[in-house]
């Protein structure tokens, strides 16, 4: 896919369009500083419709392994990554609804931010990442790191207190 793909957001969705591809991670400026090496690609889906009330929306699928930096041990985190988002359109000139008001499962933004689908999908992609991304088990990257004692300081001194 072309990076430089735009797309308008109120027709893509009235003619309920559907597109699908690829954008390498290195594609992405905004990921650059999460990543571990820029590499690989994530695979993307949008589909055009409306929902129950009439108004314009966009479901964006977007999946890949993205290589992180874990924050315990400094050492490559392979993230599955996986999310579904339904982003509602509104024309400009109209108002976003208030936050209250919304669907708990979408979210409302102006037609004019799904108009590059390069930005589209690097921002679905960094909302999908965690905060402080670390592996599950104990971390296997660093052999540096100290040993826990066995034993509680609090029961040497027990031992000590009773000699």
């Amino acid at each position: 896919m072309s990076e430089q793909a735009q797309i308008d957001g109120l027709k893509f969705a009235a003619e309920a369009s559907h597109l699908t591809g690829d954008l390498a991670v290195a594609a992405m400026p905004r990921l650059q500083d999460s990543v571990f090496e820029p590499v690989g690609n994530v695979v993307y889906e949008l589909a055009g419709k409306t929902n129950r009330h009439g108004q314009p929306l966009i479901e964006v699928y977007v999946r890949g392994s993205i290589p992180l930096v874990c924050q315990r041990c400094l050492e490559r985190l392979d993230f599955d990554l996986h999310r579904r988002s339904r982003l509602v359109l509104v024309e400009e000139g109209r108002e976003l609804p208030d936050v209250a008001q919304e669907d708990p499962d979408t979210e409302t933004i102006p037609a004019a931010e799904v108009g590059n689908v390069a930005d589209l999908v690097e921002q679905e992609v960094l909302l999908g990442l965690p905060l402080a991304p670390v592996h599950e088990a104990p971390c296997t990257g660093r052999t540096d790191a100290p040993e826990a004692p066995t034993d509680s300081p609090f029961a040497v001194l027990r031992t000590l207190k009773r000699t």
